[in-house]
């Protein structure tokens, strides 16, 4: 964010998944004038909302309840073009020093994932 910042981008929202949910996260984007868009987990013993979709998942030798993230399709094209990305072997496992170098692949990766688009 520090970096947006002295490129002067003042983003108005940040989507991330449940994985970054925490009050600090969301202390410091509220400092920031970002509105927080980050998925709330589910805690043990919460009731479900009515209406919610469920399935049963296993989780080691219990049973779970697994409801899926209203917000994943908004983050699904970025989740979907960072897959493809590490698809390509140079980019996947870093073995540039060089951070130029890394980044000119990870352009040259973005352009073949365009072309092979269209």
């Amino acid at each position: 964010m520090d970096e947006l910042e002295r490129k002067g981008l003042q983003p108005r929202e940040l989507w991330a998944d449940r994985g970054y949910a925490s009050a600090a996260h969301e202390q410091a984007l509220a400092a920031r004038r970002i509105r927080s868009r980050i998925s709330r987990p589910r805690r043990a013993g919460e009731p479900i909302p009515a209406g919610t979709p469920t399935r049963e998942v296993w989780r080691g030798k219990r049973r779970r309840l697994k409801t899926p993230d209203p917000q994943a399709r908004h983050r699904w094209p970025v989740e979907r073009t960072n897959a493809w990305l590490k698809a390509l072997r140079r980019i996947a496992t870093r073995r540039d020093r060089k951070a130029s170098n890394y980044l000119a692949f990870l352009e040259l990766g973005m352009i073949v994932i365009l072309l092979r688009s269209f």
